[in-house]
């Protein structure tokens, strides 16, 4: 293991964070929040200066395939330690800010926050905010500038005047830093192989290997010559669709801001809200037929869309078997809600109700357009569940194990039925007119029992965590395990609606869950075997 080399690339990250920081930074500017303004620069600054010194300490060379995994499983954890800094400097604590930070990122969905505003916008306890860090600077600061001037304004350059009163007034909703949450879910959302392969040139070799490990082995080349231009063309598609949802949003009634944070968490299915009653809060089902299309959109695998465009067909989407065997799966599970779930209201609002909540669901975005889900039948309760625990399509921005990875284990296990009857016959698993390896296959049941072991562990790990809290039961602890393994946010019981009732420990398991669930398990088990570091 070449260390130097992580080193050099994590420095990179790290600065490209704390650039991107300067944005958030510039809408809490918009919305005149100078606590905003010192968090998102001091977390700018610390997160530049953080990459500087790695930088410093690494060095340029060939990446290998040791290098490029750890390279994958510190730069999300780096990426979720400085992306909590906002959260921690206008208040919360180190464990509820990574948790924050880690489910943006992750596009988990889960959230600490639990109080909001008139609007419904979510809002940070005054009192963390006045014991915050930023609050800590602004008071300084502002207190300087008294001492220094006869009046409470200043008049800077362009005409703004700076009320030096205003920089220590708390207002509960912070518009920066919600965008800041729905921000960090886009710019997770992809995946976490092309996001390193768009800002790795040097990758080679490994970045088409982690590419083919994404991909289930089912593409063999990229789908350009060169695999840094296959991440710059699904960014490209990424950024048309999140753009084209924004503007449906706007078109159908929704202010800007809530449209371009609506747009951020659908297409990355990621779940994030500026508002605390999430989808429920417009009432529309215009915004939600376009919520909807967009999150189908994004749990769909990504190089359909590029074959879409080159062929100018349509068809290709149907062609596809882990498509069609999505849409089948999401059918069915509502044909159970609509029988079995007892959704309150007319046949309209149940059928409402399931649509929303299954595409929302196994496309582990975690939206909601009702809060009476929680008292839905335990037949409806276990059918999300098991949603959850599928996922999206490969090559998705969706979590969980994913349909191609299922649908191969289902093909699997009827051709060893099948050879039991004819021990003779020569069968193979095709998906589409692809025969899948022997390599393939392996890999993909090792990660289907990875996947299902973890969660396991992870339900029991939540019932020791949460044993002191009487209303936590088995399925709040399932619930809770399948949500943050699956990356999809909202579960059932105690987690219905966040996360705030679990004590530290469990918010800090809900953070590896997250973390080694959204790095399809591999690269983070690597990291813990000896071999990996050797040189």
């Amino acid at each position: 293991m070449k260390i130097r080399i992580v080193l050099k690339t994590l420095g990179l990250l790290a600065i490209l964070l704390g650039i991107l920081m300067v944005i958030p930074g510039i809408v809490s500017a918009i919305y005149k929040e100078p606590l905003g303004v010192i968090t998102f620069g001091l977390s700018s600054f610390v997160a530049i200066v953080t990459g500087l010194i790695l930088k410093h300490y690494g060095e340029d060379s060939a990446m290998g395939h040791r290098e490029a995994f750890a390279t994958v499983s510190l730069a999300w954890l780096l990426a979720a330690l400085l992306g909590a800094l906002p959260y921690l400097f206008l208040g919360l604590s180190p464990v509820d800010a990574i948790f924050e930070s880690m489910s943006g990122f992750t596009t988990a969905g889960a959230t600490i926050l639990s109080e909001y505003n008139s609007q419904g916008y979510w809002i940070l306890n005054n009192d963390l905010v006045q014991s915050s860090l930023a609050y800590a600077i602004s008071d300084r600061v502002a207190s300087y500038l008294l001492h220094c001037s006869s009046s409470h304004t200043i008049c800077l350059q362009f005409g703004i005047i700076l009320d030096l009163k205003d920089m220590l007034a708390v207002k509960g909703t912070y518009y920066g830093l919600l965008f800041w949450r729905s921000f960090t879910q886009l710019l997770g959302g992809l995946g976490i192989v092309l996001l390193f392969i768009a800002i790795l040139p040097n990758l080679g070799v490994a970045g088409r290997e982690l590419y083919s490990v994404e991909g289930l082995g089912l593409t063999k080349e990229a789908i350009t010559p060169r695999v840094k231009n296959t991440a710059k063309t699904f960014w490209g598609i990424y950024l048309g669709l999140a753009g084209l949802e924004a503007l449906l949003l706007v078109a159908a009634g929704l202010p800007f801001y809530d449209s371009l944070c609506t747009s951020f968490a659908s297409i990355a299915t990621g779940g994030f809200s500026p508002i605390a009653y999430s989808i429920a809060k417009y009432n529309s089902v215009l915004v939600e037929a376009i919520v909807c299309i967009f999150l189908l959109l994004g749990g769909t695998n990504f190089i359909i869309y590029h074959q879409i465009i080159l062929k100018k067909n349509l068809k290709n989407l149907f062609k596809d078997s882990e498509f069609r065997f999505y849409i089948l799966i999401m059918s069915i599970s509502i044909s159970i809600l609509m029988l079995w779930g007892r959704i309150p209201g007319y046949f309209h609002t149940q059928l409402r109700s399931s649509i929303f909540q299954v595409i929302s669901t196994m496309t582990t975005t975690g939206f909601v357009n009702n809060f009476d889900y929680d008292a839905w039948s335990l037949a409806a309760k276990i059918t999300l569940i098991l949603l959850m625990l599928i996922g999206g399509c490969t090559g998705s921005t969706g979590g969980g194990m994913k349909v191609g990875r299922v649908l191969i284990v289902l093909k699997y296990t009827y051709n060893e039925l099948i050879q039991n009857l004819h021990p003779k016959a020569v069968m193979v698993i095709k998906m589409g007119d692809k025969i899948i390896k022997e390599k393939t296959i392996k890999s993909v049941l090792l990660f289907v029992q990875l996947y299902l072991l973890i969660f396991i562990s992870a339900t029991l790990a939540f019932a020791i965590t949460e044993g002191a809290n009487p209303q936590f039961n088995a399925l709040s602890a399932i619930s809770a395990a399948a949500s943050c393994l699956g990356v999809v946010g909202p579960g059932f019981g105690v987690v219905a609606l966040d996360f705030t009732s679990i004590s530290a420990a469990g918010r800090a398991l809900g953070v590896f869950c997250m973390y080694i669930g959204r790095l399809e398990i591999l690269p983070v088990i690597l990291m813990f075997l000896p071999e990996t570091w050797k040189k």
